[in-house]
């Protein structure tokens, strides 16, 4: 659809100049990271009205807190994370609403959170204050894709298999935010590998509203 071309390129445009600028203007850079967001917000709420119903909603709110999530995360790091664990309980409020969990999403969320804290484990020894709020976001998030797989695995349907690969890229992403920032890592293949993961993340979640999720 050409909604949701327009959008994406729109999407591209405001991520690069973001990512450009940001070393420049800094905290002004800001707006063109929420707006990059925005067309994902656009997509979700244009599905929620079009089609009606608490999931569309859901998945709505909870990309408007992403956006907000966006800002914050750069200017109180800690008020970031909570708003993107309150963002993930609402994007599982949409997935649980139309395929209740079973065994393999619980088995799917544990596994997951086993492998990201094998792989942090040393890590998180050192944050500190932060070690809570870590723990938990790692357990929302790896329990949303799961969720996400399981919708796909019920349905099989396109917009499913768009909020499943979302997921997947959002925990990826994450990932890579969580290695850079224990191991110092600044090289810009990391950053941009982040934004185009993250970007595709929140525009697949909105494109499966669009499109009726």
């Amino acid at each position: 659809m050409r909604v949701l071309v327009i959008t994406a390129v729109l999407m591209l445009v405001f991520a690069i100049i973001y990512g450009a600028s940001r070393g420049r203007i800094g905290c002004r850079s800001l707006a063109f990271k929420a707006l990059a967001t925005f067309m994902a917000v656009y997509l979700g709420m244009h599905g929620a009205i079009r089609f009606g119903g608490m999931t569309g909603t859901f998945m709505s709110l909870g990309l408007v807190l992403c956006m907000a999530a966006d800002v914050a995360l750069e200017l109180d790091f800690v008020k970031g994370i909570l708003l993107f664990g309150t963002a993930h309980i609402c994007f599982i409020a949409s997935y649980n609403r139309l395929a209740h969990p079973v065994w393999y999403t619980f088995a799917g969320a544990s596994l997951a959170y086993l492998v990201v804290f094998v792989l942090f484990k040393n890590e998180l020894k050192h944050l500190g204050k932060l070690k809570a709020a870590a723990v938990i976001y790692m357990a929302v998030l790896c329990y949303m894709a799961a969720s996400a797989v399981t919708l796909w695995i019920s349905y099989r349907t396109e917009a499913s298999a768009m909020a499943a690969a979302g997921a997947v890229c959002f925990v990826i992403s994450d990932g890579i935010i969580a290695y850079r920032t224990t191991k110092g890592k600044d090289e810009l293949i990391y950053g941009a590998a982040i934004l185009l993961l993250y970007y595709s993340a929140v525009y697949l979640f909105g494109a499966a509203v669009f499109i009726g999720l």
